[in-house]
């Protein structure tokens, strides 16, 4: 518990750094060298993303063969995912800058499971279920983020008021790209959050689960609808923002009250 106390506060320090390292980007956008700015940043994040594995890994797996489960490390897993998803777009997209809205968070969220260490223990069929619709809600949440920003950009950059925040974002186009990417690979997780649990979860109705599998399939249409609509139709700009937000909407409440759902799933026989 000591080194997982140690890694989980050299993590957040470091998540710490790069956040301050983004906000110095983005406050002297035009005074600081962004090739130098954006190594630092991805340097210190990278570590941090590493040290939090090693930390949630302690914490999350039990020796016994079971995940170790609880809103802590669920919360501290979804920042982790976002973290590395980030990372790795990254390298094509060059969109750390975003992490200014993702490290702080990660930053709070990899302390957690230290102080919170009561744990709902899972076997590593539902344990994986769970995983994949973490996945799934890093993912959309990232691309409801890209999403949020993209359509401030759009409306500043036509009514020529761009910030420097604007300005060190990535051009609307690849915005728009990276959003849809993060909604395509999201979809795919959420497909199979669904498909798996209709295999491990056995009644929904016995463990309270139905309201929460019904706005997920909600969710899930409403991605599909905007998925077809952009590859049949060309949606974008607004439009997709729009039903990005909604869809993403209904997964909020689906996934509200995570606690609650993983102590519904004790009660499985």
């Amino acid at each position: 518990m000591v080194f997982s106390g140690f890694f989980a506060l050299s993590a957040s320090l470091l998540y710490v750094f790069a956040s301050l390292l983004i906000w110095q980007k983005i406050k002297l956008f035009d005074q600081v060298n962004l090739r130098a700015q954006r190594k630092k940043i991805i340097v210190f994040a990278v570590i941090a993303a590493i040290l939090h594995v090693v930390t949630l890994s302690s914490t999350i797996w039990h020796p016994d063969q079971y995940f170790a489960f609880n809103l802590s490390n669920t919360l501290s897993l979804i920042t982790l995912l976002a973290a590395i998803i980030l990372l790795g777009l990254n390298r094509q997209y060059q969109a750390e800058t975003l992490g200014i809205f993702i490290f702080p968070v990660a930053a709070l969220t990899t302390m957690l499971p230290i102080g919170f260490p009561e744990y709902t223990p899972l076997p590593l069929e539902i344990g994986s279920h769970v995983f994949i619709s973490i996945a799934a809600y890093s993912l959309l949440g990232l691309a409801t983020a890209q999403a949020i920003l993209y359509s401030i950009q759009e409306k500043r950059f036509h009514n020529r008021q761009l910030s420097n925040l604007m300005r060190a974002l990535p051009p609307l186009q690849i915005m728009e790209e990276l959003m849809f990417k993060l909604l395509i690979i999201g979809f795919v997780f959420l497909s199979f959050s669904l498909l798996s649990g209709a295999f491990f979860v056995e009644d929904i109705f016995a463990q309270h689960l139905v309201h929460k599998t019904f706005f997920a399939v909600i969710a899930w249409i409403l991605y599909g609808v905007l998925l077809t609509g952009r590859f049949q139709y060309g949606w974008r700009g607004q439009k997709a923002v729009k039903y990005t937000i909604w869809a993403y909407g209904l997964l909020v409440v689906s996934f509200v009250g995570t606690e609650l759902v993983l102590q519904c799933l004790l009660d499985m026989p």
